[in-house]
């Protein structure tokens, strides 16, 4: 039977050396996250992966240049370093094959996999530590190998990894425990070579992870307190050493801190929230206690993307909010206390709750969301393992018990693989995702205002009216900006309508709350010039450059406005300003083109038109613009070409039908076709074949 003795091996002769055991591990890892995986790869794009991926324009890198790299990593503010390398990430999946989402799903699978390898390595060679190797040798395997399989398969975790933008947590992690790792193979080397191998493996290993997401910030403390618990153990001599390097991992900390995070919207962040800092810290005892159960009780209608979780207003309500700060305070005394008796339980617990203090402390970040576990609840498995390796132990000569607990056990990973399953289902569809969140926390706001969203993407347009308008009578977004960005799409849906004062009033109204969010921006300037209202965007737009110099698409709107007031030369000058900045840019060719045409110089307008086309051969601007130029100029040659390239762009459109559509909005358009005289022009041509 199965007992300590025999290192709970099967009972035939399979007696495996590490590196078959490690094999073993790994593969059997790998054909099984691939199993419950295997619906995940296509899975749609969500919420932060918008911003943050399909609508970052500076991790969409064309080449390898500094320039480019250096842009990935500011992410999308690109105002100091944020998680550059988990941004660059992103970028060589654009690069590699643009939004393609199963290449991005691969890479976060294969980051998954290889935490799930690194954390077997650590588990397995801490238990072999010279402090733990009396109680935990024997049995080191089947804990590493359980407590892996416990965490790799957990559904909580689906969110870091079928998430696209979630690998930022999960390559957090992956480097946090392979900074672990390497750490304990250089404090248990003998060969010095290795073991300074292995240090400054640990060293590129930490620095991986703070610059994947600044959670990591925590780990040289995590590996100071790993050292003085389970390497040097709790002794006077030991303790006395610790007080005096203490302040080293302490000092890191901040320093990290200062370069990647800027303190002013830390706490300033609160402005912006539904709730106060008091309120966040009375209320996130309470979400650290669901993550647990949700961790160990992990059902399918337990979870979702988005909780509706109930601010704690006071220490009594709701009444949960005490019995979870005593059961926490209670928890970690007693993991204090017991530090010495039980180091492994011990460092685990601490591991847990020492890595949620970024996340789940003062910090004005939002409350609550299951991939903030990832990373957490690495070694939170643990403990489990060993309880049912006991169990199976003490049962060992009743081998009906015994085989009831193995099957329990296997009845219990199937479970948990078949939940993972069916929520990669559920999170890899749009639609599904937030109608499903909907079904469990009706009354969020942002839930509805996302399915609005998809049903707009989709054309469904009464649909996304009616999520939209629920979002907003709900009221519940759980911070001001997520409001304002419920009002921006409601100012898109009614601009898209023609109906530009209700969407001017809900766009400003966004403004107010996001000014650093451009779409509003330029979206107000673009309802001030359907209205004729060009001084009015005007001087928005150049007030909106005072601030944002560099950005393109101001850029691009103030070009235009300055074409819009015929001021050619002015608009002309721009566009050449644009185009120093940027010599692959095609809009200021079309300016550069209809300057030329005002001032009556028409083969240079061609010449701008002809560049631009050749960027963009089918655009329909470019092919009704050299129609009339070349009609005006006589080169009648080049005009039936661009001639018979129309009757191929329009179709089984009429001529008046294919120019009106594209005519539309035409204060916004750069070149606006006279369809007067491209008719006169086709019927000449007509004539005369």
């Amino acid at each position: 039977m199965f007992n300590k003795e025999n290192g709970f091996t099967l009972p035939i002769n399979l007696n495996f050396s590490d590196g078959k055991k490690y094999a073993f591990t790994f593969i059997s890892l790998l054909i099984i996250l691939l199993a419950i995986y295997s619906n995940s790869f296509y899975g749609d794009w969500h919420f932060d992966d918008f911003g943050n991926i399909v609508n970052n324009p500076h991790i969409q890198i064309k080449s390898f240049s500094w320039n480019e790299i250096n842009n990935s990593f500011y992410g999308m503010a690109q105002e100091r370093l944020s998680r550059p390398l988990a941004y660059f990430s992103f970028a060589l999946n654009y690069y590699f094959d643009g939004e393609n989402v199963f290449g991005y799903h691969l890479v976060n699978f294969a980051i998954h996999y290889l935490a799930a390898v690194f954390l077997f390595l650590f588990i397995y060679n801490t238990l072999h530590l010279p402090l733990l190797r009396e109680k935990y040798s024997s049995i080191a395997y089947p804990i590493a190998m359980l407590s892996t399989f416990f965490w790799a398969i957990n559904p909580v975790h689906v969110t870091s990894v079928t998430y696209i933008v979630q690998r930022m947590t999960s390559m957090a992690a992956l480097f946090y425990i392979m900074s672990m790792y390497f750490y304990l193979k250089f404090r248990t080397q003998d060969k010095f070579i290795y073991s300074i191998i292995y240090f400054i493996l640990c060293i590129f290993a930490g620095i991986a992870a703070v610059l994947s997401k600044e959670n990591a910030v925590m780990l040289p403390l995590c590996i100071l307190l790993f050292d003085l618990i389970l390497i040097q153990g709790l002794d006077k001599k030991a303790v006395k050493k610790f007080s005096k390097i203490i302040l080293l991992p302490v000092a890191i900390i901040f320093v990290l801190g200062f370069i990647f995070t800027d303190f002013s919207s830390v706490l300033g962040g609160y402005e912006t929230r539904d709730f106060t800092m008091m309120q966040r810290l009375l209320t996130e005892p309470r979400i650290i206690i669901f993550y647990l159960s949700l961790l160990f009780y992990p059902i399918y209608s337990r979870l979702t993307l988005l909780y509706d979780i109930d601010l704690s207003t006071s220490l009594f309500h709701p009444w949960s909010t005490l019995p979870a700060i005593f059961c926490i305070l209670l928890l970690i005394l007693a993991t204090v206390y017991l530090v010495k008796k039980y180091p492994l339980i011990s460092f685990c617990i601490i591991f847990f709750f020492l890595n949620h203090i970024v996340e789940s402390s003062f910090i004005a970040l939002e409350l609550i969301f299951e991939h903030r576990n990832y990373l957490p609840a690495m070694l939170l498995f643990i403990l489990p393992s060993i309880l049912i390796i006991n169990v199976l132990d003490y049962f060992s000569h009743k081998k009906t018990i015994q085989f009831a607990c193995v099957i329990s056990v296997i009845i219990i990973l199937t479970g948990l693989g078949d939940i993972t399953f069916r929520r990669n289902t559920i999170i890899s569809d749009e639609f599904n995702l937030w109608f499903d969140n909907i079904e469990k926390y009706p009354k969020l706001s942002r839930t509805h205002s996302n399915l609005g969203n998809f049903y707009l993407i989709k054309e469904l347009k009464p649909q996304a009216l009616h999520e939209y308008e629920n979002a907003m009578v709900l009221n519940n977004f759980g911070s001001i900006e997520a409001r304002a960005t419920q009002e921006h799409n409601l100012g898109l849906y009614y601009f898209n309508e023609g109906k530009y004062d209700f969407a001017l009033a809900y766009l400003e109204r966004s403004y107010e709350i996001m000014p650093f969010f451009r779409s509003n921006s330029i979206h107000i300037a673009e309802i001030r010039l359907l209205k004729n209202e060009y001084p009015q965007a005007h001087r928005f737009i150049e007030s909106e450059l005072n601030k944002y110099s560099s950005d393109f698409d101001l850029n691009k709107m103030f070009c235009l406005i300055l074409l819009k007031e015929n001021n050619f030369t002015a608009a002309a000058l721009y566009a050449r300003k644009m185009l120093i900045n940027d010599p692959s840019g095609y809009f200021p060719l079309s300016v550069l083109a209809e300057t030329s045409r005002h001032k009556g110089n028409f083969q240079s307008a061609i010449s701008f038109w002809k560049l631009y086309q050749q960027s963009l051969p089918l655009d329909p601007y470019a092919n009704l613009a050299l129609i009339e130029l070349y009609a005006q100029t006589n080169n009648f040659k080049l005009l039936y070409q661009e001639l018979a390239k129309l009757y191929c762009l329009k179709r089984n459109q009429t001529l008046f039908s294919y120019i009106k559509e594209i005519s539309r909005n035409k204060n916004l358009l750069v070149y606006t076709p006279d369809w007067g005289r491209i008719k006169n022009i086709v019927e000449k041509r007509n004539r005369f074949f």
